[in-house]
């Protein structure tokens, strides 16, 4: 009875088959995703985890980036700081030898009254402005009385309560700047807070916006650097970048995302032709492992012995 050439059932199933693994994989992917934020929120505290520098105010010079130093288009992750124990001040940092980025002490993120766009930068001291226009800085007790000048109503002095002026010496990355933090005319009620700069500036920032604590949507742990650069490119602030290539953030950074992303392109391909030789070249010359959750397919022929001949039982004639 002749028979019919059966139908390949395989050929019905493909697009089926290709429609599941799709969706297994998308199911797979999202989950990854999904447990990785889940962790970074866990671990941060605050949403968004990561921040993009849109701005030169933290780099440690203005022609070239650096790693461990916060430059335009790097991504910061960030763990949340709603405690005054949450952020050690560039005072305390220097105190006890404490840095982060290039410079003592903790690195912050906040908002000012009337901004959407959050800054990111060193917190320098936590003081307390009185109606006067005087403030108390009571942790410059822990640096040495020769690193640091003080002058209240009568003129200079050690005890740092109501002061009107205080001259940090040495300060900056490069130890090199004596700055002078004037305290008077600001505001005319009490407020506490943290007197902020960004390392890139000469200048602190104003006394009169500074970041109270619930002002602080995070500190600074960690970097991706130059990958802002592609958010960055795509939609584009005041401070930066209108074009790929932008002079507002430092050419190497450009010149690096340009390898990196490079190399994220072809990685697919390397990781199938260095799957594909593992598989031809590597893996037939490892022992097998007889893992225990793996079942036999079956009895298996055992392979004789070179120079052996299968011995036959001899049987009497009937």
């Amino acid at each position: 009875m002749a028979h019919e050439p059966r139908r390949d059932r395989d050929e019905d199933d493909r697009p089926t088959s290709f429609w599941k693994g799709l969706a297994r994989d998308a199911l797979v992917a999202g989950l990854i995703v999904a447990v990785f934020l889940g962790a970074l929120y866990l671990y941060a505290g605050v949403w968004p985890p990561l921040v993009v520098v849109e701005s030169s105010s933290m780099q440690h010079g203005n022609e070239a980036s650096s790693l461990g130093v916060i430059d335009t288009g790097d991504m910061v992750f960030q763990q949340a700081a709603s405690t005054r124990d949450s952020v050690i001040t560039y005072v305390e940092g220097r105190a006890n030898g404490y840095s982060t980025y290039g410079d003592y002490g903790d690195v912050i993120i906040f908002r000012r009254a009337g901004t959407a766009t959050p800054i990111i930068h060193r917190a320098i001291m936590y003081v307390t402005l009185h109606a006067n226009g005087t403030a108390d800085v009571p942790d410059i007790l822990l640096m040495p009385t020769t690193d640091w000048l003080a002058q209240n109503a009568t003129g200079p002095t050690q005890v740092p309560m109501y002061l009107r002026e205080l001259t940090i010496l040495h300060m900056g990355y490069r130890h090199n700047l004596d700055l002078t933090f004037k305290f008077g005319g600001f505001p005319l009620a009490q407020r506490t807070g943290y007197v902020t700069k960004g390392d890139n500036n000469a200048d602190y920032d104003p006394i009169s916006s500074m970041p109270r604590l619930q002002d602080v949507q995070g500190r600074a742990r960690g970097e991706i650097p130059w990958l802002g650069l592609v958010k960055l490119t795509i939609q584009p602030t005041d401070t930066c970048c209108r074009t790929w290539g932008d002079m507002e953030a430092p050419k190497n950074s450009w010149d690096s995302l340009l390898v990196t992303l490079m190399f994220l392109v072809a990685l697919p391909f390397i990781l199938e032709y260095a799957a594909r030789g593992w598989t031809k070249f590597v893996s037939p010359h490892l022992p097998r492992i007889p893992w225990p959750w793996r079942k036999s397919k079956g009895p298996q022929a055992h392979p004789e012995e070179p120079g052996d001949s299968p011995e036959w039982e001899e049987q009497e004639p009937p």
